[in-house]
């Protein structure tokens, strides 16, 4: 957050848009300041876009004041995995493990390191209790999460009361107090506390977890709390060349490609036929490696989800045959393993991409069938050889005052609104969108206009084609801010 020129100016990263994360937002003061600028980051789903998403809780039954009745220049941006800039900070995004689409985030500046990661559960339930290795989505995630100065990790739970809570999201103290000794983290800060723990049972969890810690400085989070990280002068982290930019557009149309399904389990499989119907994706079941080969030439889907549940389903045999079946250069499809407990060795010899654990619910099947069409929809053969930055749109201004239709494709990233007024986007030539937000951003004789016509255009550009049936894809113009 800084104040220049023109007013206060400042950025939010939303990790998502479960109640208890977003209903501060009608009440932030700032986002009603006229000449204030805020630019809002969120996971972005093959659903309601971030913008829609947080106008949701201030409909008219809810609160007296719209979405559109802020003061302020609001620019909202849809996120998928990857990083970004954010002026001097890069910022990476990582989905976590949770009943909803959720970004944790990794914040680099001057030779520092915070990560947030709120909410998150472990992906293999052994190792909230206390066992078992980090492997596969735990590895990955205590990857993302290593080194860092300062980790603020969901920690609700014991590993006691965990059993209790399994698939609610959240995770036990001992697991992220291990997670945080194995990742090498230098202060470790837990939040998300059970709101019926008080102060002192809080301080009595964290006093009795600091001995297995080690090294790592672990305290409570709390509100007004300062915490200095990082050496002064150091210098910056930038996004490296092959990483995916988390603000790329990805608009898949559901319909249009199929999950392919080999479930037996009667309740497993119509709890993700459910969440595949709430998501409008197509499901085509399989009982054979050459019945499923057939599919992924015919369909290319977005990822294939087997049940293993030796002896009566060998789900890894069936793995195993799907990827001895792939011809070279075919692209790497998902393949999601629904199981009682994760064989991470057993897995990663047969080709399993990750795992549904049971019992889940549609929630979290929903969930991770979003992370997989989203991966899928912008694997690294879509991405410029040249920088690794997907080539769909990374910016569009669309009406922000109008929701997305049932049936449209999801909206891109970016979604603009200045003072309440909705920013439009005509289908018209390029004149006439000059001329609209030449008069926002500065007169044509301005110099400050010039230097963001490209920005200008690549908004024009983004702008969904209907019939098509898929997402316009369109390099992004650079153009630097006046």
């Amino acid at each position: 957050m800084s104040r220049g020129g023109n007013g206060l100016r400042g950025s939010l990263l939303i990790s998502h848009t479960h109640w208890d994360h977003i209903q501060g937002i009608p009440f932030f003061d700032p986002l009603f300041a006229r000449g204030a600028e805020w630019d809002v980051y969120g996971p972005n789903g093959p659903g309601a876009s971030l913008r829609e998403a947080l106008a949701g809780q201030m409909q008219y039954d809810y609160f007296p004041v719209t979405l559109d009745e802020f003061g302020a220049r609001i620019r909202f941006h849809d996120l998928v995995e990857g990083s970004f800039d954010i002026e001097d900070f890069k910022v990476s995004a990582r989905y976590l493990n949770h009943p909803a689409l959720t970004l944790a985030y990794r914040l680099e500046a001057d030779g520092a390191s915070i990560v947030y990661a709120c909410d998150h559960e472990p992906h293999a339930r052994m190792l909230a209790l206390g066992e078992g290795e980090l492997t596969g989505e735990d590895r990955r995630h205590a990857e993302f999460v290593a080194g860092a100065d300062l980790l603020i990790h969901d920690a609700q739970y014991t590993a006691e009361e965990y059993p209790a809570k399994i698939g609610w999201g959240h995770s036990p103290i001992e697991y992220v107090v291990r997670l945080g000794q194995q990742a090498r983290v230098k202060r470790l800060a837990l939040t998300h506390h059970d709101p019926r723990r008080d102060d002192e049972a809080i301080d009595r969890m964290v006093q009795s977890n600091r001995e297995r810690a080690g090294a790592v400085d672990v305290f409570a989070a709390y509100e007004g709390q300062i915490v200095h990280v990082g050496a002064p002068g150091a210098k910056a982290a930038r996004r490296r060349s092959r990483e995916l930019h988390a603000e790329a557009a990805v608009a898949p149309e559901p319909g249009e490609r199929s999950v392919l399904l080999a479930v037996a389990d009667a309740e497993a499989s119509s709890t993700l036929s459910a969440a595949l119907r709430a998501e409008g994706i197509r499901c085509d079941a399989f009982s054979s490696a050459e019945r499923a080969r057939t599919l992924i030439a015919r369909e290319r889907p977005w990822l294939t989800v087997i049940e293993h549940d030796p002896p009566r389903i060998e789900g890894m045999d069936m793995c195993r045959a799907i990827r001895s079946r792939t011809g070279e250069g075919d692209p790497v499809l998902p393949i999601l393993m629904v199981a009682g407990e994760p064989d991470q060795q057993a897995g990663g010899a047969a080709g399993v991409t990750d795992w549904l654990i049971k019992p889940f619910s549609v929630a979290h099947a929903r969930t991770k069938i979003r992370e997989w069409v989203l991966r899928t929809a912008r694997a690294p053969a879509a991405c410029d050889a040249a920088d690794g930055r997907a080539t769909a749109p990374a910016t569009q201004v669309c009406d922000a005052g109008k929701a997305r239709r049932s049936g449209e494709p999801a909206s891109a990233p970016a979604t603009e609104m200045n003072g309440g007024r909705p920013a439009m986007i005509p289908d018209g030539d390029k004149s006439g969108l000059l001329w609209m937000f030449g008069r926002e951003i500065a007169s044509f004789d301005n110099p400050a206009f010039s230097s963001n016509v490209g920005r200008i255009i690549a908004r024009a550009q983004t702008a969904p084609q209907r019939g098509a049936g898929k997402a316009a894809s369109v390099r992004r113009f650079a153009g630097r801010r006046a």
